[in-house]
């Protein structure tokens, strides 16, 4: 294959110290500049003309403000640091590539929602609720093992907690657009099987991309379809949970508890019903906060990068019909 030589690089992110600074010789004395404020993002593409771009949204870095790097003449590759590329909208695939960061902490994800998924089976959200309460009531629990989760969406999160959820002797069902078979997963649904999904799901662990085929995915009629005192996992996007649909179905017991990371506005405002639901733990987009976080993006994309130079394929090519 014909290498790639690109003529510079331009790191996007607001705390690039945290994961460049150590791992600066990885880049072979390839030139770069970096973009610190989302403002200076348009001119600094004019000055640097580069042909790969890394972008990673942070605190000080929107996604809002990412866009223009996949407009950019002369840009053939973005790398995002992050799964979901929503915040790049569309782009011309004949010209550009996008990347994602699919697998880097998809581990962590899984940990997390196994272990949230461990809170709610056992009731802390209850027995919280009881200690402030100063309430001394013993809440019967049973075991994870028989019961079954339905996973939708397979990617690598998916897949993951698919793989934990089956060693704690869980059935597992997952949800997934392309009819492949995937291991831990005993019964495999297309996405027009939703309803039947969740009809015999004891948890619903939510791991799709934001998409428009995904906005508003668990709305009225996913929870019509679910039974009594189910409970609801998005470690996804906000927007693909319908929020009035959810309250309704928590009130009225068609969920019994909902696990919730992410939200269709962040910070989530504080006159949000889910701050005081009692059947509500508010997660603050931190699922994957792992302390070296920023480090091993970093990584995943250097070696992303080997491949680029050398023009082999690219890892974790996203398709923008799917978004992923």
């Amino acid at each position: 294959m014909a290498e790639n030589n690109p003529q510079s690089l331009l790191l996007v992110a607001d705390e690039p110290a945290s994961f460049l600074k150590p791992r600066e010789d990885r880049l072979r004395g390839m030139p770069f500049a970096v973009c610190t404020d989302p403002q200076d993002i348009p001119a600094m593409l004019k000055t640097v003309d580069p042909t790969a771009v890394f972008v990673m949204p942070g605190p000080g870095m929107p996604k809002s403000s990412v866009r223009p790097v996949v407009e950019y003449p002369s840009v053939r590759w973005v790398a995002n640091a992050g799964m979901g590329v929503e915040h790049l909208g569309r782009w011309a695939t004949d010209r550009v590539t996008v990347t994602n960061a699919g697998g880097v902490l998809s581990e962590f994800l899984a940990e997390y929602t196994l272990s949230a998924i461990q809170m709610a089976n056992v009731g802390f959200p209850d027995l919280i609720a009881q200690q402030r309460r100063r309430e001394w009531r013993q809440i019967p629990w049973t075991p994870l093992a028989g019961k079954t989760i339905s996973v939708i969406g397979l990617g690598h999160v998916g897949r993951a907690v698919a793989r934990r959820a089956k060693m704690l002797g869980m059935r597992v069902i997952g949800m997934r657009a392309r009819n492949i078979p995937t291991p831990d997963v005993d019964l495999l649904l297309p996405e027009e099987r939703l309803c039947n999904a969740m009809a015999r799901a004891d948890f619903v662990s939510v791991h799709v991309p934001e998409t428009p085929r995904t906005v508003g995915l668990i709305g009225k009629s996913a929870f019509a379809c679910m039974g009594r005192g189910t409970v609801l996992l998005n470690l996804s996007r906000g927007p693909v949970v319908d929020d009035e649909a959810l309250l309704h179905a928590l009130d009225n017991g068609k969920i019994a508890c909902a696990v919730l990371d992410v939200f269709d506005e962040e910070p989530l405002p504080v006159d949000h019903p889910f701050w005081g639901h009692e059947k509500v733990v508010v997660s603050p987009h931190m699922a994957d906060l792992v302390p070296d976080w920023r480090a091993r993006m970093f990584d995943a994309f250097v070696d992303n990068l080997d491949r680029f130079i050398a023009g082999s394929p690219l890892s974790n090519v996203v398709d923008p019909d799917r978004g992923y």
